[in-house]
């Protein structure tokens, strides 16, 4: 479904409790609202995360997604921060359940990639517990990326060559994938998600 698809299908949704167990949030392009605000749609639920991303709501309609607005808060009268809770954990429980990944190689050559085309891949970089729990199988800092939606894979920095090669793929990737979003790399610093800064 596309995007414009899933901003319409936003409209017919019923309540906030007959759904909160299928709210996930969506990592997406912040031009997502130039869209929006062009077509005269209510405006997204979203909150700014890193490089020129945000983080959306959607309603997964077993595979079709439509997107939180703000007029289904105010008639649901729930807050973001609910919502936001609500769809983090939502996505955890997901990610346990079915969200697995594929490894490769051994030390500063190891790659996690988490590809399950479920539309939820790229996003699984808000869940820190989880990176937390990756974190110790790379040698020096683990450096994330998200090139599109169905896509996270994070690999170490310790080898310069090979985080050249992996950033130059993602680049490529973040163009010309279906659902590109960043070329941007990511870090974890302590429990918190950051912009990967090259030395």
């Amino acid at each position: 479904m596309s995007d414009s698809e899933s901003l319409r299908a936003a409209r017919q949704v019923s309540s906030y409790a007959e759904l909160r167990d299928r709210v996930f949030p969506m990592l997406k392009p912040l031009t997502l609202l130039v869209t929006v605000r062009e077509r005269k749609l209510p405006m997204l639920v979203y909150r700014p995360f890193l490089a020129d991303l945000m983080i959306t709501y959607v309603i997964d309609e077993q595979g079709r997604l439509a997107y939180l607005n703000e007029n289904h808060l105010e008639s649901w009268q729930v807050g973001e921060h609910e919502v936001h809770a609500q769809a983090l954990a939502n996505l955890q429980a997901r990610t346990a359940e079915r969200g697995s990944y594929t490894t490769a190689g051994e030390g500063a050559q190891r790659l996690v990639i988490f590809n399950s085309q479920d539309g939820f891949d790229a996003t699984r970089l808000l869940l820190t517990g989880l990176l937390i729990q990756l974190r110790p199988q790379f040698p020096g800092a683990m450096v994330i990326g998200i090139p599109n939606r169905d896509f996270l894979i994070a690999f170490s920095d310790a080898d310069r060559a090979i985080l050249a090669n992996v950033a130059a793929q993602i680049e490529r990737d973040a163009a010309e994938r279906d659902h590109g979003l960043t070329d941007q790399l990511f870090t974890l610093v302590g429990a918190e998600v950051r912009e990967y800064e090259w030395e």
